[in-house]
């Protein structure tokens, strides 16, 4: 503790010894830094801060991809701006239009003379841009700064307006092609899925079909097989009505005449008359008269004349013969089971020939079925896809007529998306040299001189 304190009054000691040179040290750094700075060209600055309007980006994954690879669309854009400020079309516009407006000579503007002046950097963290221009007193000072930034704002503006005009009118041309081209597109699947659905259906007219196809082949395979069995049970009647018929006689004897030659009527006669006779004499004579006898012996006698000629066949029989009701009745039972037979048959035949043409229609609806969902499911699909398409360039075009109409209406403060937040004003204070800078500096600067001035001359005066 007691060494440091002697050590720092041996310091303060030498600076006594020499304060002289300490001094004069220190007045000629600082005295020289402040003339210098007092005799340096006074620089005046004027800025103006605008601010760049969010233009719509991509959506979606592009969108977000294009943003970080970009450091942001918005960045971009600002830092584009940023090196239009300093481009020769801006440069020589804003330089006509000073010319033009003002009665002052300027003819020392050129962009060569302007650019170097110029510095225009974005604000962190925003979307402002801050526009400074630097001039000396004898170049028009912080006045003639401000009317060129200002200048460069409305160019700016004005250039970027009219590219948004352009870009806005074109945009909206070309959305209204493509909602147009888009809508043909939507009113052609439209039709075609009409036309599609009016001839060929959807799910529930195809459903309904099969239902209406399986229910009538159910039917039809129900009368084939009950007709099938009806055939068979009248194919054993009719074959059981023929067996019947064949022993059942066609015709039946009604009634038989017959008639005798001439010989045999006689003796049929004779037979009468003995008969006669033998009743008489019987009555007359009794029973065992010899004449009763006689008689009986000759109508026996003329029998057997008869007996002999029947046996010879000498008697000729007629007869009638008629249809046999039984008969008839199987021929018609026949008839009506042949008639049936045929019924159930041609029946059959027609429920296969249906049954057929129904299961062929019922295979073609199988097999078209899924081509059809597929064709039905596909047009859908597109169709939903150009809605949606359709869709998104009617909510562009609303943003494009929404962003149209804003910067109709915004006014003069903001064009072209940029918005002068605070124009450029002129500024009584110059921003170089700075005095105080540099007489803080220059002070710093001689202390230390004067200082190790005062110990040099210590260590030269001891050696």
């Amino acid at each position: 503790m007691d060494r440091s304190e002697v050590h720092l009054r041996d310091y303060i000691a030498v600076i006594r010894r020499h304060d002289f040179v300490a001094i004069v040290s220190f007045l000629l750094v600082f005295g020289t830094a402040l003339i210098i700075s007092l005799y340096l060209p006074r620089i005046y600055e004027s800025s103006a801060i605008i601010e760049i309007q969010q233009t719509s980006s991509p959506s979606g994954l592009s969108g977000l991809m294009q943003n970080v690879i970009s450091r942001g669309v918005d960045q971009v854009s600002m830092e584009t701006i940023c090196k239009r400020f300093v481009s020769n079309s801006i440069l020589n516009e804003t330089i006509s239009n000073i010319k033009r407006r003002s009665l002052e000579n300027n003819r020392d503007l050129s962009p060569e003379f302007l650019a170097p002046k110029i510095t225009a950097k974005t604000v962190p963290d925003t979307r402002m841009i801050e526009v400074k221009i630097r001039m000396r007193m004898d170049e028009g000072g912080s006045e003639r700064a401000s009317v060129i930034a200002n200048e460069l704002v409305w160019v700016m503006q004005n250039q970027r307006g009219e590219r948004t005009d352009a870009e806005m009118t074109h945009r909206q041309d070309f959305l209204d092609e493509k909602i147009s081209y888009v809508e043909s597109q939507l009113g052609d699947s439209d039709e075609n899925i009409r036309k599609f659905l009016k001839d060929k259906g959807d799910n529930v007219t195809w459903s309904a079909y099969l239902d209406y196809l399986l229910g009538r082949i159910s039917s039809l395979v129900n009368m084939k097989e009950g007709n099938e069995t009806l055939a068979k049970a009248e194919k054993k009647k009719h074959n059981e009505l023929n067996a019947k018929l064949v022993d059942e006689p066609e015709f039946v004897e009604s009634s038989r005449t017959l008639s005798q030659d001439v010989l045999w009527n006689k003796h049929k006669t004779d037979l009468a008359e003995l008969d006669l006779k033998l009743i008489e004499v019987r009555s007359v004579f009794g029973e065992g008269s010899p004449r009763v006898k006689s008689l009986l012996d000759q109508i026996e006698e003329i029998n057997e004349k008869m007996r002999s000629l029947a046996n010879e066949k000498m008697a000729v029989s007629a007869k009638t013969e008629s249809l046999n009701p039984n008969y008839q009745s199987i021929v018609n039972q026949i008839i009506e089971s042949e008639l049936r037979l045929i019924s159930y048959n041609a029946t059959r035949d027609m429920a296969d020939n249906m049954l057929k043409e129904l299961n062929s229609e019922k295979d073609r609806i199988f097999l078209e079925l899924p081509t059809n969902q597929y064709q039905l499911d596909k047009m859908n699909k597109e169709a939903e896809y150009k809605l949606g398409i359709y869709k998104d360039l009617m909510g562009k075009k609303v943003e494009a007529e929404i962003m149209a109409n804003e910067s109709i209406n915004e006014g003069s403060r903001i064009k072209g998306g940029i918005e002068s937040v605070d124009p450029a004003q002129p500024s009584s204070r110059p921003v170089s040299p700075r005095i105080k800078f540099i007489s803080m500096i220059a002070g710093i600067v001689g202390l230390a001189a004067g200082l190790s001035m005062a110990f040099l001359a210590e260590y030269f005066s001891k050696s």
